[in-house]
């Protein structure tokens, strides 16, 4: 990621973190750089400190123009302090039919905020990890900049 494109990300999400009181994690973390192995799985951890707080939970997906596909899969593992594990295969849609793409951003590199768990309730206070990994079947995943975790709580 060249300065230019961080300042931006720096900016967006400080921009995302003070406009918005309910925002209540936000961590980005893991760059791809441009190349998403397809064993590589990227992990995220947020504490809850209220128990049967309710959250809604998003993948924030930075693209640029080197991605070829118009869609992307994830495979997903949701942990709760107790170990307790929740997988899932998500799809998410990242261009319009006519090619354009879904995110917003200046230049090559679009922004997608996708949701992944909404509003859901979560009764045990502790440490709870999210895990993703592409599952667009390629060895490499080309065209992809870094992908983040936002928790709001609602």
């Amino acid at each position: 990621m060249n300065l230019k494109n961080g300042i931006i990300l720096f900016i967006l999400v400080l921009l995302i973190t003070s406009c918005d009181q309910k925002n209540f994690y936000f961590e980005q973390v893991n760059r791809i750089n441009n190349s998403w192995g397809d064993n590589d799985f990227k992990t995220f951890k947020f504490p809850v400190k209220q128990k049967d707080s309710k959250f809604t939970l998003y993948f924030v997906l930075r693209n640029n123009n080197d991605y070829k596909y118009s869609n992307i899969y994830f495979f997903t593992q949701f942990t709760s302090p107790q170990g307790e594990m929740i997988t899932d295969t998500l799809e998410y849609q990242l261009a319009y039919p006519d090619g354009r793409w879904t995110g917003f951003g200046m230049g090559e590199v679009k922004q997608n905020t996708l949701v992944y768990k909404e509003n859901i309730q979560l009764a045990d206070t502790g440490i709870y990890k999210v895990s993703v990994g592409q599952a667009m079947r390629e060895k490499k995943l080309i065209g992809l900049e870094d992908i983040s975790l936002m928790v709001e709580k609602n």
